[in-house]
């Protein structure tokens, strides 16, 4: 059980560090192409950056959810 516990929280920050970088190229993007931060369209070059980040972004959501690992439920004595 811990071990597995532990390759989630691997996973996590692993994926939060990925999810970290994908939001500094979208930035980057953003003032190199000259997109104003609402607008999601644009050049290519942005669309293609902005596009890698949202769909990382959409599958995200799957391995960061409330776990009974971090919540607490399974401690073991």
């Amino acid at each position: 059980m811990a071990e597995n516990s532990i390759l989630l929280a691997v996973l996590s920050l692993l994926s939060a560090c990925q999810q970290s970088y994908f939001a500094l190229q979208v930035g980057r993007a953003r003032l190199k192409y000259k997109v104003v931060a609402p607008a999601v369209s644009g050049s290519p070059e942005f669309e293609r950056i902005f596009r890698a980040h949202s769909c990382h972004l959409s599958g995200s959501g799957v391995h960061l959810c409330p776990s009974p690992v971090f919540l607490g439920i399974f401690r073991s004595s």
